[in-house]
C-alpha cells in the first residue's frame, strides 16, 4: 500500500509547511497532489496513517517457517 517514498514526501510536505510554505503538495508515482488548504494537523495525520500502513505491509511480509514432524509415539 504504502512505501518509504510515500513517507518521505509527506515528511518533505510537513517541513515544508513548518517553514512558512501556504502551498504544499505531494508526488508519487505519476500522482502530483497539490494542497492549498491543508493544515499541518491533516498532515501529521496522514502520515500517521502511512506510517501504520507500512507498519501492517512489513508484518505481511515476514515469513515463518514451522516445521512440523510426526513420530507417532
Amino acid at each position: 500500500m504504502y512505501n518509504r517514498e510515500n513517507l518521505e514526501a509527506i515528511e518533505k510536505a510537513i517541513a515544508d509547511m513548518q517553514s512558512g510554505r501556504r502551498i504544499v503538495g505531494v508526488s508519487y508515482g505519476d500522482t502530483r497532489v497539490q494542497y492549498a488548504n491543508i493544515t499541518l494537523d491533516e498532515l501529521l495525520k496522514l502520515r500517521n496513517r502511512i506510517k501504520s500502513g507500512m507498519e501492517d505491509t512489513e508484518k505481511l511480509n515476514k515469513r515463518r517457517i514451522v516445521f512440523m514432524t510426526s513420530k507417532g509415539i
